[in-house]
């Protein structure tokens, strides 16, 4: 989703602190996709001491992908269509 927003350079991690720097992302929104990258980290690198994800793991992971669409292109796109649809003053 950051790569949508231009944030193309870099590995996830760089991606998100610069999103966060370029105030795209909130500190909130910054230390969830942390911990949700993290945990996808686990697996992917082979790190014995990770267990397999559960179910728990997927639901919030979609969780979090879910939220992190809304606040990047569903919510920025029902602010700029409120502002279209209500007269100026």
């Amino acid at each position: 989703m950051l790569k949508a927003k231009d944030y193309e350079d870099g590995t996830p991690n760089e991606r998100i602190e610069v999103a966060k720097e370029g105030g795209l992302i909130t500190g909130e929104m910054e230390t969830w996709a942390h911990q949700v990258r993290l945990d996808a980290s686990d697996q992917r690198h082979a790190d014995g001491g990770a267990g397999l994800p559960t179910t728990v793991d997927a639901d919030s992971t979609i969780r979090f992908a879910r939220a992190f669409g809304e606040y990047l292109f569903v919510l920025p796109s029902k602010v700029n269509r409120g502002i279209e649809e209500t007269p100026s003053s």
